[in-house]
């Protein structure tokens, strides 16, 4: 259970070699050292114009 004042810590991995600028992942939350929650993701990479 994640209560106000906890420190979350998110682990991402790569489950496929980024594509056309599309990466999947998946990513974990730790509260210490117990795993509170677990998600896939998917996130657009795109150049920053100076």
């Amino acid at each position: 259970m994640v209560v106000p004042g906890d420190t979350l810590i998110f682990k991402c991995e790569l489950l496929a070699p980024i594509k056309r600028g599309i990466a999947k992942m998946k990513g974990y939350a730790f509260v210490g050292d117990t795993l509170v929650s677990e998600a896939e993701l998917s996130a657009s990479i795109v150049r920053k114009d100076s």
